[in-house]
């Protein structure tokens, strides 16, 4: 295995590192790329170095991998605001794939979206072809009535019936009290004429917004096109995301069943993949994912 850091991007503002792969495969064309970027505003080697030990397992199998901070986080420099944050942050990773198309020779690749990267990935499959597969993981919170009774019912559970649980609940009650105040608030403002600046950030903020139906429709779309999808959620945070088959139900795809539409619920790790083992078990999951989900002909690649 080979590691090398470099600069990339027209403006050669981006920064990442190359992982090759091992020596015994590098003879050949890697079967696909693949590209693992910040989650929040960790840096490039994810949240408990977690892109770095995905990276090299991935190496092991004859994969070449991509790590790098988007414009403005870790190691790369600020864009030049010219671009929304949607526009950006596809240019960025339409700029990684070119390099890791020119530095191992992939032609196809595959985007993993953790946490705040699940969003890039999917309007970076739509936009450029050269996309064969999009992991998305724990970045949908879309409640049902079921996963709110076990949330309130493991909370319960924990903070018990006497006094003190009583003023914890209290507490949690004036504050989503407090929260939904806000939202009709920020709701009214909204209707009302603003300053540029504020637009801006509303525009910003729609970036981020999507129709829970209308992405899973997007999702649909995208496998029944080829590209393979996986989505799939932490599990001992017991969050607003707490079965197996939540994510499928809420997006409106409990039926539909497709060979490049994967869902998967990890009952034993956190969000933050904190222990070895949740980090094993992530890994593990990807992996395996990336590799059911391998484009089928990595012969004919479609043009970018």
């Amino acid at each position: 295995m080979r590691e090398t850091t470099l600069t990339f991007g027209p403006q050669g503002d981006l920064l990442g590192t190359v992982t090759f792969p091992q020596a015994d495969s590098a003879t050949s064309t890697p079967p696909f790329g693949v590209l693992l970027f910040n989650a929040g505003v960790i840096h490039r080697v994810g949240a408990h170095r977690v892109n770095v030990k995905l990276a090299r397992a991935l190496a092991a199998d004859g994969v070449a991998t991509l790590r790098f901070d988007l414009h403005g986080m870790g190691d790369s420099l600020r864009a030049d605001g010219r671009l929304s944050y949607k526009e950006q942050v596809v240019a960025d990773l339409r700029a990684a794939m070119d390099l890791l198309q020119s530095s191992t020779g992939a032609r196809h690749f595959a985007l993993v979206g953790f946490c705040s990267g699940a969003l890039p990935s999917y309007w970076s499959a739509q936009a450029d072809p050269r996309v064969s597969a999009i992991v998305l993981y724990d970045a949908l919170s879309y409640a049902t009535s079921l996963s709110v009774m076990r949330y309130l019912g493991l909370r319960l559970m924990r903070h018990g019936f006497g006094p003190r649980a009583w003023g914890k609940w209290l507490h949690v009650g004036l504050r989503g009290v407090g929260a939904v105040v806000h939202k009709i608030t920020r709701r009214l403002a909204g209707s009302r004429p603003s300053a540029t600046a504020q637009v801006s950030d509303e525009e910003s903020d729609d970036d981020q917004r999507i129709d829970r139906l209308t992405l899973g429709r997007g999702l649909l779309a995208l496998a029944e096109r080829g590209v393979g999808v996986m989505v799939f959620s932490a599990g001992t945070d017991f969050s607003a995301v707490n079965y197996a088959d939540q994510l499928r139900q809420t997006l409106g795809l409990r039926g539909a069943r497709h060979p490049r539409l994967l869902f998967a619920h990890l009952h034993d790790i956190d969000h933050a993949v904190t222990t070895r083992v949740a980090q094993q078990q992530w890994i593990e999951t990807v992996r395996s994912g990336l590799l059911q989900l391998a484009p089928t002909q990595p012969s004919a690649p479609p043009s970018p």
